[in-house]
Parts: C-alpha cells; structure tokens; sequence
C-alpha cells in the first residue's frame, strides 16, 4: 500500500520539480518508507511515489520502477494477489519477487489487457517513454483509490485529491458537502473539491482523455449456489490474502465477518478497538480464545475520539467518511510497527445482505417508491433539494431494474467504496495495508444476484455466513447483537452522532 501522484503538462508548464516533491511529501503517510520521483522530458512528466513497504521491501523495488527494456515506468498502490501466477502463465522475466515487476512486465507483454487479468487491488499510472502515452487504472471493486484533475494542458493524478488540490486549487464542491451530510461520501466521480475527479473502480483513464471501463459485472452466476463451494472461495480468498513479507494480523470483533476470516487466516495476533461504554471486547476475546488467537483490546472515550477526529481531517485535509474512521485508525496504531498487514471483514454485509433493515425494506416493496423515499430509509439525515445530483445519481442506477436489484448495486457501487476509502484512510494513516478477503472477484461473481432468500431471512442476514461459522466451530458468534467498531455512544442515535461528527469535520476543516 502506497502513495501515488503523476503530472503531465508542456514543457516549463506550471507545475515544477519542487512543487511536485512538496506535493509528494504530503502524502508520505501513505508510504513512510521510501519516497523517490521521476523527472521526465525536463519536468513535462513527473511521477512520484510513497512507499509503505511489504512485498520485496528492499530498496531495488521501490518505485517508480522501470521495465526491463526501460520503455515502461509505473507508479502503483496495492496488492496483486496473483502476480506469481501471471508470472508463469505468461512465461514473465523478472528480476525480483514485487508484484510491481510483475504488472509492468504483463503489460509490456500483452497492453492494457493485462488489467483485466490482475486479482487483487490496485490503483496505478504506467507510462510509455516510447510513445508518450499513459494509462490510469483503478481495480474493479474501488478498494484503493484514485483522482484526477485535467485544467487545460495539464493533467494531475493522485491517490489523494487534497494531493491534487494543493497543486490546482479550486475551492469546495458544495454539492459535496450536502451530499456527505445525507450519505456520507459524494456522488461517485465527485470529490470535494470542485477541479478534482475520482476515477471509478474497475476504469482506465487515458491519456488522450477517454476512459474505458473493464471487469463489469454479469448477471446471475450459472453456477448453482452450494455452501461448500462458497466456503471454499472464501478460504482461498483469506490464503492469497496473506501474500506478504511481513507479519500479517486481522481485525475481530465479536461478529461474525471477522471471526470467520481470523478462523481461515494463519494470523496468530487479532486486534479489537471500541469505545468504553459500548465495545465488543469480551466477545472478541471468547473468539480468539476459542481461535487459539492472542488479542490487544483498546478502549478509548468519546473524547478521544473528538480529538482523533480533528487530526485524521487535517491529515486527510477533506472530510472523514465514518465516525468509526476515528477507531480503525486507534485499532492500527496499537499494532506493532513490523505488523504492516491487516485483515478486515469489508464487504460481507453487500455481498451477504448483511444491512438488515435496508434490505428487507427492498424486498418488500412491490414497485419502486423513488429516489427520494429509498434515501430517507439509506440517508442520515433529511432529504433537500440541496442533493439533486445524488437523487439524479440514484434514478439512473436504478433504470429499469427492481427496488431489491437497485438496493444490491447500491451498496456495491455507492456504499461499499465509501466504507473501502475509510478503510484505506484510516490505515493508511496508521502505515498499515488493509485488506479485504471478502472481496475477490471469484466472490463477487459467485454472490451476485442471488436470491435474497438466500441471504436474509424475517430474522437474520448474511445467511450463508452464519452457516459457514456453525460448519467451521465458530456458532458462538452467532447469537451476538452486531455492534462492530461502533463509535457512537450509548446515550446517542446514529443520527445524532453523525450530525456531530459532520460538524466537528467542517470545523476543523474551517468549512463551514
């Protein structure tokens, strides 16, 4: 997990090596070990790159990084999962072990169709010295992030729009801000700020400004549902996810996503966060006893989550996502300094249908009630005029398709790559790479679009996962209400923490 940021612009154009570097140092908490740039046709290129190191963390693999026939450069954050496999499949000639080698040596091979093959998540600029071409690319779930922003000649591209917006500045994008206040992100492409773009997942944006969309997803699987081939995709997902050379740990709390992953991990050390008067620790700690696994529990006061709140904005230098942004930053601060990996339980709940309330709703409703009725069961706050673009944004997801159909692409276009930049900040902030077991593309295609009776029931989600933890000795988790890395405190609704937290950000941001 890294830091990336690329410009192109005319020859003396605007943006020189000094101000790029200031801009790259920014975001070295996204990659404290090593931060190197590229100076390319005196400055018309400039690509530089943050490294938090784990796969080959030696100096001869930091970036950016050459091809071995110097035509290619890349910068790139993330994991591939199955890079030593692509390796051999395509016969690939690399020097060192770092799955970096392998995309750029794939792609020297085979162009841009090499994207499509990548399991894992990435976000990534590769440049051609030969033809002065590049390529932007952001995987095909969004779980690392990726902006942009074209002013005239000048492109700029980053992991952080704060990044970018420190070198064009061009003030807030309210519609944002309304945006965040009802649904806790802006519309996707959006960014708050008004110039800078995010790329969707699963695109390519080139350099001649057009943007190619791959790894979409099909209808319903041909395959037949069976949990013992569904167990099986989860515990070669949670194997590849542990791809590292340094200590790999989970995250568990006293529900069942993370239990199941630390239960298929070969982690030996877990870590739960929560706050004092209303955490998950006890039952995290029957879990991992029950794992064999040791667990550092942290509980911290809802002052102290104020205050991390306050420091992570001005880290991020936008608004935080989630309340609990303030915890999952705490759980990984607490983790060894070689304990560079962690494993989480993102994306169980979209794939599993684990939002009890929102998607029995769905599935109750016989026609379509509109974009404006489905946010008010979704949203945290009331609906106004104010967030036209993202009622406008709901109506076109929509099309055609049945309330319960829109509510599954809901969560997996909208909501799930808000919780995924949360996840990635949050850690990020902490020098840990986290990742998401859930989310492998055999997964997703094998859960899409399945029938909902096969995910929720009048009691219970995440059908399939519940079964799973009785077939894996694992019930105890069952019988637990969800609170998860909660961050709101006893006395308070999710609504009023919320409005809390949106204030406090602004405050600190001096938005408001």
């Amino acid at each position: 997990m890294c830091g990336i940021l690329f410009v192109e612009q005319p020859r003396g154009g605007p943006i020189g090596p000094a101000e790029f570097s200031r801009a790259l140092e920014r975001q070295t908490w996204r990659g404290p070990d090593a931060t190197r740039m590229s100076v390319i046709q005196d400055g018309a290129v400039l690509l530089g790159h943050n490294r938090l190191s784990i796969i080959d963390p030696v100096a001869a693999s930091d970036q950016p990084m050459k091809s071995a026939n110097g035509r290619y450069e890349i910068i790139f954050n993330g994991e591939i999962y199955n890079h030593m496999l692509l390796r051999e499949r395509f016969k690939l000639r690399c020097r060192r072990s770092s799955d970096t080698e392998t995309i750029i040596e794939l792609f020297a091979q085979l162009g841009t169709e090499a994207f499509v093959l990548l399991e894992g998540m990435f976000a990534l600029v590769l440049f051609d010295h030969e033809t002065r071409r590049w390529w932007a690319v952001r995987d095909r779930v969004g779980i690392k992030p990726l902006y942009f922003a074209r002013q005239g000649n000048v492109t700029i591209i980053a992991s952080e729009p704060a990044t970018i917006n420190v070198l064009v500045p061009s003030g807030i994008d309210a519609a944002s801000l309304e945006e965040l206040r009802v649904a806790r992100r802006p519309v996707p492409g959006h960014t708050y700020f008004r110039a800078v773009k995010e790329l969707l997942p699963g695109s390519i944006l080139c350099s001649d400004g057009t943007i190619e969309r791959f790894g979409a997803r099909q209808g319903v699987s041909p395959v037949a549902f069976r949990q013992d081939d569904l167990e099986a995709l989860l515990a070669e997902s949670v194997g590849s996810h542990e791809m590292s050379d340094v200590p790999v740990v989970s995250m568990l709390s006293g529900g069942i996503d993370s239990a199941l992953i630390a239960r298929l991990s070969r982690t030996r050390q877990t870590y739960c966060v929560g706050l004092t008067d209303n955490n998950e620790g006890a039952a995290a700690a029957e879990t991992a006893h029950a794992l064999d696994k040791k667990i550092t529990i942290t509980l911290v006061q809802h002052a102290d989550i104020r205050k991390t709140w306050r420091d992570l904005c001005a880290i991020r230098g936008e608004p935080l996502s989630v309340p609990n942004e303030a915890l999952i930053y705490t759980c990984c601060q607490a983790m060894g300094s070689e304990e560079k990996v962690v494993l989480t339980g993102e994306g169980a709940d979209e794939l599993f249908f684990g939002y009890d309330r929102i998607f029995r709703w769905a599935t109750d409703q016989v026609e379509w009630p509109g974009a404006a009725a489905f946010l008010q069961v979704y949203g945290y706050a009331d609906v106004t005029p104010a967030v036209a673009r993202l009622m406008d944004y709901v109506e076109t997801l929509r099309g055609n398709s049945s309330t319960q159909d829109f509510v599954e692409d809901f969560f997996l276009e909208f909501h799930l790559p808000g919780l995924l930049r949360r996840m990635d900040f949050a850690a990020m902030a902490a020098s840990k790479e986290a990742r998401v077991p859930f989310l492998s593309t055999a997964l997703l295609t094998y859960m899409y679009r399945r029938p909902a009776l096969l995910r929720i029931d009048k009691m219970y989600g995440k059908l399939p996962l519940r079964t799973a933890c009785r077939n894996l000795g694992i019930s105890g988790t069952l019988e637990r209400a969800k609170i998860g890395f909660s961050a709101t405190p006893t006395q308070m609704t999710r609504h009023q923490e919320y409005k809390q937290f949106y204030d406090l950000c602004l405050e600190e941001l001096r938005w408001s």
